[in-house]
C-alpha cells in the first residue's frame, strides 16, 4: 500500500456506492427513531438524541433531489469543522482503501471529490468540504438542535 492510499466508509443511499472519508465518519449507528423537526429544510428528516447529544439527521438524496431514502438502516454520525450531524443511509459495506492519486475528477463536482472503479464498480468519493457546503446551503443544522 502506497502512501496515498486513504481509507474511506463505504456505504449505500440507493444503488450506487459512496465512500466517505474514514477520518470524516465519528461512528455508524443502527437506525433509530427520530424526533419530528419542525424545519421546511429540504433533506431534514427529524433529530436524535445520541448519547446525551441532540443531532439533525440529513436524507442526501432528497437534499440533492434524487428522491428519497425510504428504509434507512443506519446512520453515519459525520464530524465536520462547526457541526455534528447523522446521515441516513441505506446499507453500510465496510471499509476500502482508495488510492486518490489515481482517482478520476473528471465527474467531480459539489459534494463528490472523484470516483474510482473497482471490480466493475464505480465508488463516488464525497468531498468533506463539499458535503458540508451543501447541506449548509440547504438548512442550519445548529439552529435546528439549538431550536428543539
Amino acid at each position: 500500500m502506497t502512501m496515498s492510499n486513504e481509507m474511506w466508509v463505504v456505504v449505500f443511499l440507493d444503488q450506487e456506492p459512496l465512500a466517505f472519508p474514514a477520518t470524516l465518519i465519528k461512528e455508524v449507528v443502527p437506525w433509530q427513531p427520530l424526533n419530528p423537526v419542525p424545519s421546511t429544510a429540504l433533506g431534514v428528516m427529524g433529530l436524535v438524541g445520541l448519547r446525551g447529544e441532540t443531532l439533525a439527521v440529513i436524507d442526501l438524496l432528497r437534499m440533492t433531489g434524487h428522491g428519497q431514502l425510504d428504509d434507512p438502516q443506519f446512520m453515519l454520525i459525520v464530524d465536520f469543522p462547526e457541526s455534528r450531524m447523522g446521515l441516513a443511509v441505506a446499507r453500510v459495506e465496510g471499509v476500502q482503501y482508495f488510492n486518490t492519486e489515481d482517482a478520476d475528477t473528471n465527474m467531480a463536482g459539489g459534494y463528490i471529490q472523484a470516483t474510482a472503479e473497482r471490480d466493475g464498480r464505480l465508488y463516488q468519493l464525497i468531498n468533506p468540504t463539499g458535503l458540508e457546503q451543501l447541506i449548509g446551503q440547504h438548512t442550519d443544522v445548529g439552529a435546528l438542535v439549538r431550536d428543539f
